[in-house]
């Protein structure tokens, strides 16, 4: 491949621990203004009395967004480079918000403008992960994916923490203001970044035939200079790693569907079963958030050691399973802490294992935003269906524990295409040895 079949990853004169640090803070951001609004829809409902169907369908929109753009986001990434994605998320994100601000007495306009941020959203979740994951050395990756996969927790703390700020100030708007102000920070950060990456890269440019000597991917431009550059198109998959990937967007299906149904109706089921009040549920509800924050980043450094990725991921939705059938017997007490907290340790396993598995996968850099893509599709699929469907379970009960008899099998089937990663990822990880072997100059 000629030197100017793809563009660089990080020209000269472009930290490339920036890089990575803008990728996180994007993807922390995408997460924070997605639960900005659970945090004050109890305020928002009492005041502007939405239905609760609409209600529910302002955090919907965001998987169905992702659903519809995650592929096609991923090609688009490739083609023109995550910053120049973002440099297109951040500005919809704010505008967005700023919709739904202008006129919250509306539904519809809130609905509008929660749909253009699931837009942004979408881009963010496939760049982010791209942008951080594809410029660090084999030695540094799991921990970045580690912090990757954090990226939710994160950003529901950022929003609980920034909640109780606004609402004695400014009030609930002033939640949404806060993400227009930090989109504009980002946006300015990005464009610096950018900036610096064409100047350096067009002081560098000089006609060549040789070899590439850097890593490939395009954060800064999609101009390539031949058929195939800034994408995937021209270099398939083997039958390995397309298995790889399909196990890997159905596991990430079925594992956000129960994780998602869990964490937003666990403070409802905290109120309205064990009777607890709001406040002392939130301050329950932050156990599971703080430790599957932690072990994120905990999982990203066993990884670092050694471990192979798809037996720590078989071993945690094994027991996420396990808890869930247990739950009838577990559902308060004691038994209903551990439950929770074991719950917290393995949801934090799981997301960083899933967010490897498309980097151990696909080598090569310039086809990672297409994995990544697939696999966010996966993921959106099972964070639109998980909630409503555990809501409309407990209506046909009554009983929001007989309900989990559902969400054990789901986790269950999710075991078992765990299982099957465990046959297929040692063939790939022993083909793709030689490259792993090869050196990747300029990586930290």
């Amino acid at each position: 491949m000629t030197s100017g079949s793809r563009p660089r990853v990080a020209p000269t004169g472009v930290p490339r621990g920036a890089l990575i640090g803008l990728g996180l803070m994007v993807l922390v951001f995408a997460a924070f203004s997605q639960f900005k609004l659970p945090v004050v829809l109890p305020l928002l409902l009492d005041r502007y009395a939405y239905d609760p169907v609409l209600a529910g369908g302002f955090m919907s929109v965001y998987a169905v967004l992702g659903i519809v753009l995650s592929v096609w986001i991923g090609r688009r990434v490739e083609a023109q480079g995550p910053l120049n994605l973002i440099l297109l998320a951040l500005p919809l994100m704010a505008g967005g918000t700023l919709v739904s601000l202008a006129a919250p007495q509306l539904g519809g306009v809130v609905l509008l403008g929660r749909a253009l941020e699931g837009a942004a959203f979408a881009i963010l979740a496939v760049a982010g992960p791209v942008l951080a994951t594809s410029l660090v050395s084999e030695r540094h990756r799991n921990l970045v994916v580690g912090l990757v996969a954090a990226w939710m927790p994160a950003g529901q703390l950022l929003a609980t923490v920034l909640a109780p700020l606004a609402l004695a100030t400014t009030g609930w708007a002033g939640l949404w203001l806060a993400s227009v102000a930090i989109a504009l920070g980002l946006i300015a950060w990005t464009w610096h970044l950018r900036g610096k990456g064409q100047v350096a890269a067009a002081a560098s440019s000089a006609p060549s035939s040789g070899p590439s000597s850097g890593p490939s991917s395009a954060p800064f431009s999609g101009q390539t200079g031949g058929p195939d550059a800034g994408n995937a198109e021209g270099l398939s998959w083997t039958l390995g790693q397309k298995r790889a990937l399909w196990l890997t967007a159905g596991v990430f299906m079925l594992w956000s569907g129960q994780y998602l149904a869990y964490m937003t109706w666990l403070p409802e089921y905290l109120v309205g079963a064990l009777g607890l009040t709001v406040e002392a549920a939130l301050w329950v509800y932050l156990i599971p958030v703080i430790l599957v924050g932690v072990f994120n980043v905990l999982t990203g450094l066993v990884l670092r050691r050694g471990l192979a990725v798809e037996r720590l991921l078989l071993a945690a939705v094994v027991v996420q399973a396990l808890l869930w059938w247990l739950l009838p017997v577990s559902s308060s007490g004691v038994a209903g802490l551990l439950s929770l907290c074991l719950y917290g340790i393995t949801a934090g396993i799981v997301p960083t294992c899933l967010f490897t598995l498309p980097t151990e996968a696909v080598r090569d850099a310039g086809q990672r935003a297409r994995a990544f893509g697939g696999v966010m599709t996966g993921r959106n699929l099972g964070v639109f269906l998980g909630p409503l469907l555990l809501a409309q379970l407990v209506k046909w009960s009554g009983d929001w524990v007989a309900s989990s008899t559902a969400f054990a099998a789901l986790t269950s089937l999710a075991a078992v295409l765990s299982l099957l990663l465990l046959m297929v990822m040692p063939r790939l990880r022993s083909a793709g040895r030689a490259d792993l072997a090869a050196p990747k100059p300029g990586a930290i």
